[in-house]
């Protein structure tokens, strides 16, 4: 099948930060089964401007008390255009700003990780697969928490 271009093209990818530790076990275990109870927080920021970047920040198993195997902190951008060329609906635009220009970047730090870990002592990590439905709903409560907070306090 040929596909058909997206009107969101990716523009650059990059690494901001990366923050790797290792942490080995107390004693010789296999590793792999605390990989699925890492700890794991990710946020992202959308900024619009000549092109649209997103910034994604994701800490893993950054806890009180790491699990075995890698502590990592990292923050990556990517850089986006749209085709103007590419007509499409109000709606559709804010789905490919809001949604899926988020699920690429993502899927970029992603890729970053598991490239990184593949030479580490055990093995590739690989970043789960998340509800980003669900994240970008927490996103936009967060968002509109702060700004009521804000709201209020100027009204002080």
């Amino acid at each position: 099948m040929k596909p058909v271009s997206s009107p969101l093209k990716i523009l650059d990818f990059a690494i901001m930060r990366m923050n790797y530790e290792f942490i080995p076990p107390e004693k010789p275990v296999k590793v792999e089964p605390f990989f699925e109870k890492y700890d794991l927080d990710v946020d992202f920021k959308i900024f619009k401007n000549d092109a649209l970047q997103i910034v994604i920040t994701a800490d893993i198993n950054h806890s009180d008390k790491p699990l075995p195997g890698y502590k990592i902190s990292t923050e990556v951008a990517a850089l986006f255009k749209l085709d103007e060329s590419i007509l499409i609906t109000e709606d559709e635009k804010q789905s490919v700003e809001g949604y899926s220009s988020v699920y690429m970047a993502l899927n970029c730090l992603r890729t970053l990780v598991s490239g990184f870990t593949a030479n580490a002592p055990f093995g590739r990590y690989i970043l789960p697969s998340i509800d980003l439905n669900d994240l970008i709903r927490k996103k936009r409560e967060s968002a509109q928490d702060e700004t009521e907070t804000k709201k209020s306090k100027n009204k002080k």
